[in-house]
């Protein structure tokens, strides 16, 4: 097997992660510079959160139906 001649050509693969990359990199530099896209993404951990603590509450007080 020539592995020289291999290693000078672009792959799928290759071309797979380094676009992977480039996104991974595009959409951190838009979280670091949107506060209104950081609340975007984090609003679902919120919901779970307030979610849990209704569920958390209601157990407390006896109340198994759900809302």
């Amino acid at each position: 097997m020539n592995m020289t001649a291999s290693m000078n050509q672009w792959t799928a693969m290759d071309l797979i992660v380094g676009l992977s990359v480039l996104f991974a990199f595009a959409f951190l530099a838009a979280w670091i510079v949107s506060p209104a896209l950081r609340a975007w993404v984090e609003r679902p951990k919120y919901r779970l959160q307030e979610n849990m603590r209704r569920y958390d509450q209601d157990q407390r007080e006896g109340r198994n139906s759900p809302r």
